[in-house]
């Protein structure tokens, strides 16, 4: 990714400092697009995935909207969904994109106090009135991802923290207090497209599989100031 690209970036990113923490971070003002994370993949040089196995990029899902063109030797996002939010990318594949732009996942704690505005008590990144489509993407209504930027932003200026896509996150998912966390699961946060408004809820969290890259699934970068 060009050093302007990444300065955009960080340029469009919120600052926002989480209730009881001793410095500021900033938060993606949106998912990572699909544009985004080809221009990260081609920075990193990442080479095309196996035709057996994908280690960061699932490229085996035809839904996946990213491609590796052999001719070019680049990767690639269909005309038309460079403004939507990229999913297929596994937690290691994003862990790794973050860093090549000098950002990172966030915590679940963080995920939660940038959603709720500090505000524990808040359900929805935007109150506590019930989901509707005017507000989100989800249970199916679009039938797949929506441009970032197409729902109103939360007070902060974040986009898409209640529907288009889950996110991931850098902790580990463990049910509840009593249970250890389940190896090799990750939490996700913020409910998708297909998922039900139960999981549009700021507290509302689901472990999955840190090796698959689904089709509900993208990333928010934050960056420690």
């Amino acid at each position: 990714m060009s050093d302007r690209a990444i300065e955009a970036c960080l340029e469009a990113a919120v600052r926002f400092r989480p209730r009881g923490a001793g410095r500021t971070i900033r938060v993606a003002a949106t998912l990572l697009t699909c544009a985004e994370a080809v221009a990260i993949l081609n920075g990193m040089r990442m080479p095309p995935e196996a035709e057996a196995a994908y280690r960061h990029v699932n490229v085996h899902n035809p839904r996946c909207p990213l491609l590796f063109h052999h001719g070019r030797q680049a990767w690639a996002c269909p005309p038309g969904l460079e403004r939507h939010p990229v999913f297929g990318i596994n937690w290691a594949g994003a862990v790794l994109m973050c860093r090549h732009i000098g950002a990172r996942l966030p915590h679940v704690a963080e995920w939660e106090a940038f959603a709720s505005n500090n505000d524990p008590d808040r359900l929805y990144p935007w109150g506590d009135e019930a989901p509707t489509h005017e507000r989100a993407n989800y249970d199916e209504y679009l039938g797949g991802t929506s441009e970032v930027g197409r729902f109103p932003p939360s007070e902060l200026g974040l986009y898409d923290l209640a529907g288009n896509l889950c996110e991931w996150c850098a902790d580990p998912y463990a049910p509840d207090e009593t249970v250890a966390h389940r190896p090799m699961e990750r939490v996700v946060k913020g409910g998708a497209w297909s998922k039900d408004a139960r999981y549009l809820r700021i507290r509302s969290s689901r472990g999955k599989w840190e090796r698959l890259g689904t089709t509900t699934i993208g990333f928010r970068p934050v960056w420690d100031d």
